[in-house]
């Protein structure tokens, strides 16, 4: 595919693998036992991609930048991924499995994954072309499965972009090792570079360090100190928005029938950089963010195709 026009485009990277999806599943069989559940689907998955698939189908030329193996996996999920205005930049890597992550949903329970980083436990700063770097917004996405750029190195590539003339954006994901003070010490201090961050509720208050506080003072918090715009994910609860020094802003979600929750929250980053990279302001663009995850949800996993006019209203 074409390049995207620099000026128009949204740059994603982070995590790109296979999303194995199972319904159904409250628990695991006995061992030595089987059991039948609704469906097993596969996707392209990661919070990367997922982002990306959903800026492309809201029209938005994308650049999707990741790291897979040279497996019939990674094969897989580039012709997946063939969609107009998605313009891959996935380095394979020889004899590396490409990414999995099995996702494990029943009713009345969150959902859970197993992920194998794969091929893109690896993936470096390096990586990214420094063409891609100059976009309206360049998002970094899966963090705590991206060993290889974290730190330093994440702080480098952000400051890159916005050399480049990017805003930037992080969704971390939750931390597999448990939000050490160690880990919330690093994302604070990244959050330096950052004009937009897109944790969920459960993630703002693990980085925050009080659990017993409310999203608010959550997101209040960490806005403050760090400087960042925090947009905080909230389920069936919608959104709301921190920026240093103002009020915090409400943004409910609408009543809907859930069909797969998988990937609400970054259809959601979608939504809300997208209205951003056209220049909407950060109430509107949380409210038509909210609408998008909405729109997703809905459907079920082996069908998510949407076009802009599908948006809830």
């Amino acid at each position: 595919m074409n390049q995207p026009i620099p000026g128009d485009r949204i740059t994603v990277v982070g995590n790109v693998n296979l999303d194995v999806l199972v319904a159904g599943a409250a628990e695991l069989p006995p061992p030595g036992t089987e059991r039948i559940v609704p469906s097993i689907v596969l996707r392209p998955g990661g919070s990367a991609a997922n982002t990306a698939i959903v800026l492309a189908r809201l029209g938005r030329p994308t650049v999707l930048s990741g790291q897979v193996g040279d497996d019939g996996t990674a094969q897989l999920l580039t012709e997946q991924l063939d969609l107009p205005g998605l313009h891959l930049e996935l380095v394979r890597v020889p004899d590396e499995p490409t990414g999995v992550t099995v996702a494990a949903e029943a009713p009345g329970r969150d959902r859970s994954f197993l992920s194998a980083l794969g091929a893109m436990a690896g993936l470096r700063a390096e990586a990214v072309p420094a063409e891609s770097l100059s976009a309206r917004f360049l998002l970094l996405s899966g963090y705590f499965l991206l060993p290889g750029l974290q730190g330093e190195a994440a702080r480098d590539l952000l400051a890159r972009a916005r050399r480049a003339g990017a805003r930037t954006a992080l969704d971390t994901g939750w931390d597999p090792a448990g939000w050490s003070a160690t880990t919330r010490a690093e994302v604070l201090r990244l959050l330096g570079g950052v004009d937009v961050f897109l944790p969920n509720a459960d993630e703002l208050r693990a980085l925050h360090g009080d659990d017993r506080c409310t999203d608010e003072d959550a997101a209040r918090g960490v806005a403050d100190r760090t400087g960042a715009t925090v947009v905080v994910k909230r389920g069936a609860l919608g959104a709301l928005v921190a920026q240093p020094g103002r009020a915090i802003s409400t943004h409910p979600a609408p009543e809907v029938q859930v069909r797969d929750s998988t990937g609400a929250g970054d259809a959601f980053n979608a939504g809300l950089l997208h209205r951003l990279a056209d220049g909407a302001d950060l109430a509107d663009a949380a409210d038509y963010a909210v609408r998008v995850a909405a729109t997703v949800i809905v459907r079920p996993s082996h069908d998510r195709a949407f076009t802009p006019g599908d948006v809830m209203t």
